[in-house]
């Protein structure tokens, strides 16, 4: 199912708050839209302005798209349209998918390096198994068995270590995939929460969506358990989203955030403080936000450390490789040749 990207939504967004706070009407707003962009693009936007014209709303039109448009850009655009507060609403999602291109160009650029050199490593120890076998033969001596298996050449231990890469590496990405949609149940992110420094960066990237969208939800006037559900969907985690239907649940009964999100047992204690403090105070919407960028702030913190960590490992994976060579080599060429001289 075809999306928007990020980036495309920012820009969207920002050109729908400065043009309708201009005084111009959303049909006509998207109908010079539909003229810019790919072909999915105008053809979704054109669906819109159809919509438009028809005498649908906002959200239902971007409902209609089959997904193109998130679930939190149609609640947010509804609540706006509800609250008449839709240009807020637009400015707010503007910047919001705005400062996700921003935090997912920096994320990928922290771990451009390591990456690099991964993929760096992995070539070259391919390339030594077919090298290191081919001068082997050259020199008439007894190949280097990589997996013990004697009657193997040396193309057969190198096609085994392809193999064995896109298994790893087709099984790692299956494994995060269905870690983060629940295929596997709640163990797999259970576990994961629990790593140092990597539990906390998953923890406080979940929680500053929770937190951002739950301030955006109250600002636009969105009901208590309409905010709650939205928010509990934005973590994108399935970890939180277990728990979403009682919490829910309980704020319909009357219940207030904190004691609900409290005995999930889920939720760090620094993060119901703010839940805590801005109800008792009246400003859930501004605690929220002031929480979601200093979330954001510390997982930005701790994905630069884990590309800091990733490149020391990479070094050291490199280094390994290239120790283990020459000294394989030293003993192949040299050690065994004199040993070899010393029997006659």
């Amino acid at each position: 199912m075809a999306q928007i990207s990020l980036s495309q939504m920012a820009k969207l967004f920002y050109r729908l708050a400065n043009s309708y706070s201009a005084g111009i009407d959303l049909r006509s707003i998207f109908q010079r839209e539909a003229l810019v962009g790919g072909a999915t693009y105008r053809r979704k936007l054109e669906l819109i302005e159809r919509g438009l014209s028809g005498g649908q709303s906002l959200a239902d039109c971007l409902r209609a798209t089959d997904g193109y448009f998130p679930g939190l850009a149609v609640s947010i655009v509804e609540a706006g349209e509800r609250g008449g507060r839709l240009e807020q609403s637009f400015q707010r999602l503007a910047h919001h998918y705005e400062q996700l291109v921003q935090f997912r160009n920096r994320f990928l650029l922290s771990i451009a390096w390591p990456m690099f050199e991964l993929a760096g490593a992995i070539v070259i120890i391919g390339l030594l198994i077919l090298l290191l076998g081919w001068i082997m033969d050259i020199n008439n001596m007894e190949p280097f068995h990589w997996f013990g298996v004697k009657s193997w050449r040396p193309w057969q231990d190198f096609l085994m270590y392809v193999t064995l890469v896109l298994t790893f590496f087709g099984g790692l990405t299956v494994l995060v995939l269905g870690t983060l949609r629940g295929w596997f149940g709640n163990l797999p992110m259970d576990l994961a929460l629990r790593l140092p420094l990597i539990g906390k960066t998953i923890e406080s990237l979940a929680l500053s969506r929770f937190a951002w969208t739950l301030s955006v939800a109250e600002n636009a006037g969105m009901s208590a358990t309409d905010s709650l559900q939205l928010a509990f969907e934005s973590t994108q985690n399935h970890y939180y989203e277990r728990f979403r239907e009682n919490c829910v649940a309980g704020v319909a009964r009357g219940e207030q955030f904190f004691p609900v999100l409290n005995a999930t047992g889920a939720f760090p204690p620094d993060f119901l403080l703010y839940i805590s403090n801005g109800e008792v105070a009246g400003q859930l919407a501004e605690t929220m936000d002031r929480a979601a960028r200093e979330l954001r702030e510390r997982a930005e913190n701790n994905l630069k450390l884990i590309s800091v960590i990733g490149f020391m490992l990479s070094l050291l994976l490199v280094a390994t490789l290239i120790g283990f060579t020459v000294i394989t080599l030293y003993q192949k060429l040299y050690i065994d040749r004199l040993k070899e001289f010393s029997n006659f």
